[in-house]
């Protein structure tokens, strides 16, 4: 995957993350009401079905042993942290999230971890109603461990015939969009989906797919 047609991509996001902002600011940054409204945070689960291109095994001898391919669903769990600011309709958010997400795929017991976290921006707009639409980008960094047992079994330390490892890191790129449900004044129930990108090269057995989150957000924002 190339470098140069994510970056756009980010840009992209960015851009309209800050055209609602600039409409704001053009005719409210001189209220009152523009402004620090607080805080929100919580905890989501996500799962979704990812799955990487096919990468090739080699012995020890460099011969090959064949092509793989991840692809499954994924589970995992993250949260994050997010201040506010703006008017009581219109907010850009500003913040930290991180998550980890496991996949496992055949031949069975392989897997592939990824974590990753970062810098998050987003827009919501908060209506009178109970629903409130949000769009935004988390721009950080992560790593993967993908282990990999081509021939093997569970047993407890027992060396598998044919077993390898591929660890790097990478520059995460995750745009997404979703909506928070209010229950209380102070609770919401957060349900989003997002698509993690590699920014930093090709990696063959790096996963991409769609992935949904749900989860409750504890809120102390100011009307």
């Amino acid at each position: 995957m190339k470098t140069r047609p994510l970056l756009t991509a980010a840009l992209t996001a960015v851009l309209l993350l800050t055209a609602p902002l600039n409409t704001i600011a053009s005719g409210r940054t001189d209220s009152p009401d523009f402004r620090f409204r607080g805080y929100t945070g919580g905890m989501m689960l996500h799962s979704g079905y990812i799955q990487s291109r096919p990468f090739e095994l080699y012995s020890t001898a460099s011969q090959s042993l064949g092509t793989m391919q991840i692809r499954g669903a994924a589970f995992g769990i993250g949260g994050h942290v997010k201040f506010a600011f703006g008017t009581p309709t219109d907010m850009l958010r500003i913040g930290t999230e991180g998550h980890s997400s496991n996949v496992r795929y055949a031949p069975s017991p392989s897997y592939a971890h990824t974590g990753w976290g970062g810098i998050i921006v987003d827009y919501i707009r908060r209506t009178e109603g109970r629903v409130h639409p949000f769009i935004g980008c988390l721009i950080g960094g992560g790593g993967v461990k993908n282990h990999i047992i081509a021939q093997g079994g569970t047993g407890d330390f027992v060396i598998e015939p044919q077993a390898a490892m591929h660890k790097y890191a990478f520059m995460a790129i995750a745009p997404f969009l979703g909506m928070e449900v209010a229950l209380t004044p102070k609770l919401s129930l957060v349900l989003k989906a997002d698509w993690l990108l590699n920014a930093t090269g090709c990696q063959n057995d790096f996963t991409n797919g769609p992935r949904l989150y749900v989860g409750m957000l504890f809120n102390r924002l100011q009307r």
